[in-house]
């Protein structure tokens, strides 16, 4: 049984901490958070042995390490992580940085230790009905993919409080939050190297990126990805070939999957209630421990991870 270490104690750890507790193949040993108070919390809301305010202490007592502490953290503890001998799956974003993910992938290689970005939304099965689904679309010519998400938060910042997720100097920004969702999809079902990528960005007062959208061009398709923190979509995202559509409800926490033959009749690929996110960690969860017990991480979802950095460095470096 794998013992996972937990870093941070926010919503999404609370997700993974429920996730992990139905299987039998993990177990999540410790708790890490720089808070005494909000470490003991989480441990007993979760049945967790051991909550310490020392990461290194922590590292003792865990096989691997789940990081969903704030971005700008991502790099160094992974990074310590792995100098102690530790596999980690780190929340997406994996770091703020290109270099910064290739120096935790390389790392990782260098120690036969698995570094895996929990982009929980590409190991699902609807994940898997929308790739099975593009085979009936015929040529590929455009796809629209989006993900917006008023932010909880939002409605503080607009009254003057600027809380973490809308503070960039955390290395926080729409794109990294929430476009994420939708460029790794665009890049894993079209190809990690479009031949053109322009876009533009919405920034709020205090230099946060709040919004965006991008326009990949490969050959003979179009791929349009848009993103928000501070908006609500209310449109889906649809991927249209020469034969038929894909109509996806939320790329993220997938309820339908529909093809629409031109000329024909609809039919549903994938349904279900839409998911609460902490449902839709299992598939990662799976994907990590099959790496870890392989010791080979999966080639492909490593340079989506690289590529997209890329990709969101170049847009968030554009002139505003």
């Amino acid at each position: 049984m794998l013992r996972f270490g937990i870093v941070g104690t926010n919503v999404i750890s609370d997700w993974f901490a429920e996730a992990v507790a139905s299987r039998a193949d993990a177990t999540v040993a410790a708790v890490y958070s720089r808070a005494t108070a909000s470490g003991d919390a989480f441990a007993q809301r979760h049945g967790i042995a051991s909550a310490t305010t020392h990461y290194e202490a922590m590292l003792d007592a865990v096989d691997a390490v789940y990081i969903a502490s704030p971005i700008i953290a991502h790099h160094p503890q992974a990074m310590t992580a792995l100098a102690a001998g530790r596999h980690v799956l780190v929340e997406k974003t994996m770091a703020g940085s290109a270099p910064q993910i290739a120096q935790i992938q390389s790392a990782a290689a260098a120690s036969g230790l698995i570094a895996m970005e929990a982009v929980r939304s590409l190991y699902t099965p609807a994940y898997a009905a929308i790739r099975a689904g593009l085979d009936r679309l015929g040529t590929l010519r455009q796809a629209s993919l989006s993900k917006q998400q008023y932010s909880s938060r939002y409605d503080a910042f607009r009254a003057g409080e600027i809380l973490r997720a809308f503070d960039p100097a955390l290395e926080n920004s729409a794109l990294d939050d929430i476009g994420v969702y939708v460029l790794q999809p665009a890049l894993d079902l079209f190809g990690l190297h479009p031949d053109t990528a322009d876009g533009a960005s919405a920034y709020l007062h205090n230099g946060f990126e709040g919004a965006g959208t991008l326009t990949l061009g490969y050959p003979g398709t179009i791929v349009s990805v848009t993103w928000s923190k501070i908006t609500h979509g209310v449109t889906p995202s649809v991927i249209t070939g020469e034969d038929a559509s894909l109509v996806i409800d939320d790329l993220a926490e997938t309820g339908s999957v529909i093809l629409r033959p031109r000329g024909g009749t609809p039919e549903t690929l994938f349904a279900q209630t839409p998911p609460a996110p902490g449902n839709t960690m299992s598939g990662e969860i799976d994907a990590f421990l099959a790496q870890v017990a392989s010791g080979v991480p999966d080639p492909h979802r490593t340079e989506v991870t690289l590529a997209a950095r890329r990709l969101m460095d170049a847009h968030l470096a554009r002139p505003r």
